[in-house]
């Protein structure tokens, strides 16, 4: 950005902006402050704001000009352009030719045989922009601009920039097929939101798989397909638009993200910018890298998984709600279509899966098994029975069975917090979920959602709307999203480690084991930061305790639980032998804290009773001044926000039980946890890892000195 931001010059026009005259003059101040705000520079950036004071004041003639201008005062939030973004809109409408051709000046809706189709992408672009602010376009333009690109589309798929006098067809070549593509789905989404009313199998659009086949045999991140070096931004910059829009990861086996990252890092210059050439040229290439970059990296808020069956009957159900939620939570989030036997890592690009049907649905072992691995590892699943289809639902309560045996799918209450947290009309109730104690695992609706998704944020499907909006702030800890290609769950780098702790998961009668997955990203936080093995049991019998083997003990649940006889002197035994137990109230159940108290406490006799547990936690591997909450319980708590409320009990001087009644067991899954008592991911993290490290004795050289991740 400060490469950007220094070819603004004192006027708020770019250093580099083309001669008065030019049509496309105005074009780079655009063009620079467009990609700006795409990279989310503050709007009261004094620089920015200069070059949009300009921009406003400018008298722009041209088509490329006006586009990009729409662009970035779309993208500015200020209500008060609004009346000269709708201007420059008719102006782009009335500027394309009888056939919906554009050049780089207005041809006023005259037939004319000089036109461009880079001008008439940008022209498409600005106006697409536009409309997301509100600004109708009518159905009339999308038409025609639609009939246009078909007829300038080649028998191999692709476009050029403009087919030659007398010449049948033009060269066909990477970025002008991607500017093609991404100009079909913006026509897509505004002349078809009605096509998918009926739950019949969503018909592929031959123009658009004819160029998405192209795209994929043609791929090449290195150079511009079949034009080489030339434009080679600007074919990145077409391709996020082609992605975004179609929900693709993939092109071929190609992950056009992670691979055009790789190369513009490779590329970038030492003054941050990319191409050659001179200012002007850098500035546009720079332009477009930064917005394959920033936008391309947008957190993806859901991923829709494709399976044998009909499970696309509303091909732009995501696509609209997403565009629709990036203006509510105020920040751009993406989606895209994640394959039914996708690796895992796939599925953490977005903290919910969401699988719509119109019939029928039929997983294998080894999807479901990944679908299982995806919410233990934070995910959320949300299901929808497009067209009220009774069989997808029947097919998904027999799959959840499956994913999750020890909870039941089960109806919300109306006061639950996806009805609440904005109202929602009482006959939009009716949702069913699976909830492990400390979150929800899985939403399933009966009903129907995907119809309203497809039609779009009209006054009619609003309630839908908000409450799809209000699962999403569920899901998200209220949109705390992650960027795209990023998950809570890290990768065990397998390190030598300088010291081992063996800890045993105990089972009782109760929930014991919420989060399966919760000790295991603990385990690789320690040895990953701190070359700590934690070796951890699977969920074993109290009976089966012994100190020599399991010097320490951990015990977690959701609700009440009644200790046998046998099972309460198995345990007093193994805490008189010299065992160490670390509990907490998974979800913060305030049931469980209190069997903990009555059931638990008493097994050390005489033991010294309190908050004496609390200084342990602020000595360690992990550095810790205070403790963080979740963000609404950290309200709840008020002036103790920010103070452990850790009980211990005393075996003479040592710490014998060690427990929280705030949780810690969902905040070491990672993942956002809607409403939960207890730490954040990060303090979790380095409570345990400070708790375990005291009662092992145990104190790392060298030891990180940041946060957990």
């Amino acid at each position: 950005m400060k490469f950007l931001l220094a070819q603004i010059g004192p006027s708020g026009m770019c250093k580099t902006e083309f001669p008065a005259g030019n049509p496309r003059f105005g074009g780079m101040t655009a063009l620079c402050a467009h990609a700006l705000l795409t990279a989310g520079i503050d709007p009261k950036d004094a620089t920015l704001k200069r070059a949009m004071k300009w921009l406003t004041e400018a008298k722009l003639t041209g088509v490329y000009a006006v586009a990009m201008r729409v662009a970035a005062m779309s993208a500015f939030p200020d209500k008060r352009l609004l009346g000269l973004i709708r201007k420059d809109a008719r102006w782009l409408i009335e500027a394309a030719s009888s056939s919906g051709a554009y050049t780089y000046t207005s041809l006023r809706g005259r037939s004319s045989t000089t036109y461009d189709n880079s001008n008439g992408q940008m022209a498409v672009m600005g106006l697409w922009a536009a409309s997301a602010r509100g600004v109708k376009v009518p159905a009339q333009y999308w038409k025609r601009i639609e009939r246009y690109w078909l007829s300038e589309q080649n028998e191999d798929g692709g476009w050029g920039y403009r087919k030659r006098k007398g010449a049948a067809r033009n060269k066909t070549y990477g970025s002008m097929t991607a500017a093609g593509l991404a100009t079909l789905y913006v026509c897509f989404d505004n002349l078809r939101q009605k096509d998918f009313v009926r739950c019949e199998s969503a018909k592929e659009y031959p123009p658009i798989v004819k160029a998405l086949t192209w795209l994929a045999k043609n791929y090449d991140i290195a150079d511009n397909p079949r034009l080489g070096v030339n434009w080679y931004y600007y074919w990145l910059y077409s391709l996020q638009r082609v992605g975004l829009a179609s929900g693709r990861r993939y092109f071929g086996r190609h992950d056009w993200y992670a691979e055009g990252l790789a190369e513009l890092l490779r590329r970038q210059n030492p003054d941050g910018s990319w191409g050659y050439g001179s200012a002007g040229d850098r500035l546009t290439q720079t332009a477009f890298a930064l917005s394959f970059l920033v936008r391309g990296r947008n957190p993806i808020l859901l991923s829709k998984l494709q399976y044998t069956g009909k499970w696309n009957p509303r091909p732009r159900d995501c696509a609209n709600f997403t565009r629709w939620i990036s203006y509510d939570l105020e920040r751009p989030v993406n989606w895209q279509v994640v394959d039914a036997d996708a690796p895992l890592a796939d599925l953490h690009d977005s903290p919910i899966l969401y699988i719509s049907g119109a019939g029928p649905v039929s997983l294998t072992d080894k999807q479901i098994d990944r679908l299982r691995a995806f919410v233990q590892q934070g995910g959320m699943i949300l299901s929808e029975a497009a067209c009220n289809s009774g069989d997808f639902t029947l097919d998904m309560i027999r799959i959840y069975k499956k994913l999750f045996p020890n909870y039941k799918l089960e109806r919300l209450g109306d006061d639950h917090p996806i009805y609440t947290i904005q109202p929602i009309p009482k006959d939009l109730t009716g949702l069913a979920g699976v909830h492990n104690g400390v979150r929800l695992l899985a939403i399933h609706s009966p009903r129907e959602l995907s119809l309203a998704m497809q039609l779009g944020p009209r006054a009619d499907q609003m309630p839908w709307f908000r409450l799809l909006s209000n699962i999403c702030m569920v899901a998200t800890e209220q949109g705390r999203l992650r960027p795209r290609g990023t998950s809570a769950f890290p990768p065990d780098r397998k390190v030598n480690p300088i010291a081992t702790i063996r800890v045993a998961r105990l089972k009782y009668g109760g929930n014991f084991d919420p989060e399966p997955l919760a000790w295991r990203r603990l385990a690789i936080l320690m040895s990953n930061r701190h070359r700590i093995r934690l070796e951890v049991s699977d969920p074993m019998e109290i009976a089966s305790l012994d100190t020599t083997k399991w010097p320490i003990a951990a015990m977690t649940g959701t609700d009440a639980f009644s200790l046998s006889q046998k099972e309460s002197g198995s345990l007093k035994k193994y805490l008189s032998s010299g065992g160490t137990l670390v509990i907490d109230a998974a979800g913060g159940s305030r049931a469980f804290g209190e069997s903990v108290r009555k059931q638990i406490f008493p097994l050390v006799k005489e033991g010294l009773r309190g908050p004496v547990a609390q200084h342990v936690i602020f000595s360690g591997p992990e550095p810790m001044k205070k403790v963080v909450y979740r963000p609404s319980y950290a309200i709840v708590l008020g002036r103790g926000r920010n103070k452990p409320r850790l009980e211990g009990v005393l075996d003479g001087k040592r710490l014998a039980i060690i427990f929280s009644p705030d949780d810690i067991t969902g905040g070491l899954v990672g993942g956002p946890c809607y409403r939960l008592r207890g730490y954040s991911a990060k303090t979790a993290v380095a409570i345990m890892t400070n708790l375990l490290c005291h009662v092992a004795g145990i104190k790392p050289p060298g030891a990180s000195r940041s946060a957990p991740r």
